[in-house]
């Protein structure tokens, strides 16, 4: 019985070990949320004996959870690059149209119809916004940038600053 109880330790080890070099291959990933093993131990038991008299019989890979905390903040020289702070995803559309997909990686470029997409062609999805500043979130539309813009541009006039 103690050969297999080492063996449950090896294999949790294994999982272990698996999960953490994941976490370290994709730690430049732009977007990667790591991951996190979370273990169990592993009871013999039987209707005729007491659980909390049972000695443990190993350990158990219980679940493997993906930690959504806020990672660092990195500028770059990509004007379309964004981040979100805090909880959310960025809404993207599939190449096809047919599929909704959420990430957190912001590095975004135009394709050649001047819509706002990631690297993968998924379209980026934005909320139109009204007179008042209300942004409408139950119409997404594609996030497109227009090739010209129209009217004048103007002078600010007016700056409020409070410190």
């Amino acid at each position: 019985m103690s050969f297999f109880t080492a063996l449950t330790g090896l294999k949790a080890a294994t999982s272990a070990l698996g999960v953490t070099s994941n976490n370290i291959a994709n730690a430049g990933t732009v977007g990667f949320k790591r991951s996190r093993t979370d273990f169990g131990d592993i009871f013999a038991t039987s209707p005729l004996q007491n659980a909390s008299t049972t000695i443990g019989q190993g350990v158990a890979l219980k679940q493997v959870t993906q930690q959504f905390s806020q990672g660092n903040v990195a500028f770059s020289a990509n004007t379309l690059d964004l981040a979100i702070t805090g909880d959310g995803f960025f809404p993207l559309k599939s190449p096809d149209g047919l599929q909704s997909i959420y990430t957190r990686n912001g590095s975004f470029m135009m394709n050649d119809q001047y819509n706002v997409v990631n690297s993968s062609g998924q379209r980026l999805l934005a909320a139109s916004v009204d007179s008042s500043g209300k942004a409408n979130l139950d119409e997404l539309s594609v996030l497109t940038i227009p090739q010209k813009t129209s009217g004048q541009a103007r002078e600010t006039s007016l700056i409020q600053l409070g410190l």
